[in-house]
């Protein structure tokens, strides 16, 4: 993580075993100005910067830079570290560094999110009327999509898909829904009916078919209307 502009000083103050007054005393400010720029109300003028980088032993580089490719004086201070210790100590920090990796590299893979599970199901592609009807299923070829397995795609039988707008706002056109087919319905819940050829997606009213979209004639029950299945919800391909 990039530490701002800051929390440079602020890290590199205590590093050097200052307090804000002391670092304030070192380059002739006023305490609350270091308490200010550690806090990011406001920045030094470059004279002042350029007296903090002496008192702090940080380059300007460093100081002014967004990115993170500068040392900070605490890396500096490993790296100095390092540099002193003989090989059998060096081996030993390059060991502990190497198991660190590892842990994280380990929690990584342990913390990424696992792929969500998947369903193919047959498709009927735009077959069910919101309209005027639509012919379905003789003849009709039957593709497969990919959909997320859950406990509504797994209830339902196929997808089809919606032709027109006399079920908005609650399908619309080009909308795929899950259906789970069914001899029967509770009424006022949607389902795909068949009236000889033709094919809807309509909700299940006492004595009709009824249409969500009022710009649209519900459609008077007959002998001939035949249920296909509840509409269980919109569908997504993956």
């Amino acid at each position: 993580m990039n530490l701002t502009f800051g929390e440079k000083i602020k890290a590199a103050r205590k590093l050097k075993g200052l307090t804000q007054k002391q670092l304030a005393e070192k380059i002739d400010a006023k305490h609350n100005s270091v308490s200010d720029w550690e806090n990011n109300k406001n920045k030094p003028d470059p004279d002042t910067i350029e007296l903090l980088c002496g008192v702090l032993d940080i380059a300007p580089n460093y100081l002014l830079a967004v990115g993170a490719d500068e040392f900070s004086p605490a890396e500096k201070l490993l790296i100095k570290k390092y540099r002193d210790l003989d090989d059998t100590g060096r081996k030993h920090v390059d060991t502990v560094i190497s198991w660190e990796f590892e842990r994280l590299l380990a929690s990584a893979v342990q913390e990424a999110p696992a792929p969500a599970p998947v369903r193919i199901i047959s498709y009927y592609q735009r077959l069910a009327s919101a309209g005027s009807g639509e012919y379905l299923f003789d003849s009709v070829p039957c593709d497969t999509i990919e959909v997320l397995d859950s406990k509504v795609s797994d209830q339902a039988d196929f997808v089809i898909g919606v032709i027109g707008s006399s079920m908005e706002p609650t399908y619309r056109d080009g909308d795929k829904v899950f259906v789970r087919i069914a001899e029967e319905i509770p009424t006022g819940h949607i389902g795909i009916f068949t009236r000889g050829n033709d094919c809807f997606i309509k909700e299940l009213g006492c004595d009709r078919l009824i249409s969500h979209n009022k710009n649209y004639p519900d459609i008077p029950a007959s002998e001939d209307i035949r249920l296909v299945g509840e509409v269980l919800g919109k569908a997504s391909e993956i």
